[in-house]
């Protein structure tokens, strides 16, 4: 009898559950345990915090949360650090008060809040890195809710909801609110396809899964308006962003045969095309469609005297592995990291030195 595609055996294989997860018997994706979704609930007061400089995925899914808990009568805010990105700013759009800046640990007064929780990130040294040495010991009791492999224990955290074979925190966000029975108004519909559109290059990507499918499926079924989302993220871009990358696209260098392709946007690049530095969301993804490529790295100068280092990899090549070797993290095919350099020539030489064995021959490439 002919074995089943790899595909459908991961499918129905049962995945070890994190704490505040169940694996289902059937083989369908993680759910939340009972237990975590009633610490959720108990609190009447909560602040909901994405990682650092948010992307869609981070800020549809803490958006998606908070306005459903708002409905279901208890007091939430958004926390954000650092920028958000231009083309996902329509998700605050409507909701005024609802989201607000905390740069520093300390704006946020634990006497203000029941519960913290952290949204696509393990907790709080992922909203604010340049703290993390600081410690977090003031802050409220807080929950997980994540979708990254965790390198690092976690400590103070009373509650996670992990799942790591999930497309995008907004995913399992939706699981969470089914599993509720709470409301899906417009607003929560569109944050949670943004969430997933975001963190799957709008389905086109490996983790668009058969689950993130199938949610999003459900999630249009119910109201949801996935051209305007598309036309939101993707078709609204200022004349700027395309000045940028114009200038950026003339960077592009090819390495190791071709396998590697580095892009640059410096300073001077921001200064003549009038750009902000979140404007260069998605660029990492042109040195990765050129032909061969197998790692691409986006160096971006932010004027604080470091280098911030986007990855992109087709499998084998882990750009996780590359990252997390300069202190960096995120996904197998997605990763970042931020190199304490002035300039994108020294922070691209220092990540050129630093593949060693990059292409091996099995498994899951990274330096070694």
């Amino acid at each position: 009898m002919p074995s089943s595609p790899p595909e459908q055996q991961n499918a129905l294989a049962l995945r070890a559950p994190s704490v505040g997860a169940v694996c289902p018997v059937d083989g369908g994706p993680v759910q939340p345990e009972p237990e975590f979704l009633e610490r959720l609930v108990s609190a009447r007061r909560l602040i909901i915090l994405g990682h650092h400089n948010p992307d869609g995925d981070a800020l549809g899914a803490s958006l998606a949360l908070a306005l459903a808990l708002g409905e279901m009568g208890r007091e939430v805010q958004v926390g954000t650090s650092g920028k958000i990105a231009p083309n996902i700013m329509f998700l605050l759009e409507g909701v005024p008060g609802l989201c607000r800046e905390f740069r520093v640990p300390r704006d946020l007064r634990p006497e203000d809040w029941d519960l913290a929780v952290f949204m696509d990130c393990h907790g709080p040294e992922r909203v604010w890195p340049d703290h993390a040495g600081e410690g977090f010991g003031f802050l409220p009791p807080y929950l997980v809710i994540d979708h990254h492999v965790h390198t690092e224990p976690l400590s103070g955290c009373e509650g996670l909801f992990h799942d790591p074979e999930a497309s995008s925190t907004g995913e399992m966000v939706a699981r969470i609110l089914k599993a509720l029975r709470a409301p899906f108004p417009p607003q929560v519909l569109e944050a949670i396809l943004a969430a997933i559109a975001s963190d799957t290059g709008f389905f086109t990507q490996a983790n668009t899964t058969a689950s993130a499918l199938r949610e999003t499926a459900d999630l249009v079924g119910l109201g949801g308006d996935l051209e305007g989302v598309n036309n939101k993220l993707n078709q609204s871009f200022s004349l700027a962003r395309m000045r940028l990358l114009h200038l950026s696209l003339g960077s592009i260098e090819l390495f190791r045969g071709g396998q590697v392709a580095a892009m640059f946007i410096t300073s001077d690049m921001l200064e003549r095309s009038g750009a902000a530095l979140e404007d260069s969301e998605g660029f990492v993804d042109f040195p990765r469609a050129v032909k061969g490529v197998a790692l691409a790295a986006l160096f971006k100068e932010d004027g604080r005297g470091r280098v911030k280092v986007s990855l992109r990899s087709r499998y084998p090549v882990s750009a996780r592995a590359v990252a997390a070797s300069n202190g960096g993290g995120g996904h197998v095919l997605a990763a970042a990291y931020t190199c304490h350099v002035p300039t994108c020539l020294e922070a691209r030489e220092i990540f050129l030195a630093g593949l060693g064995a990059l292409f091996q021959d099995d498994g899951e490439r990274g330096p070694g």
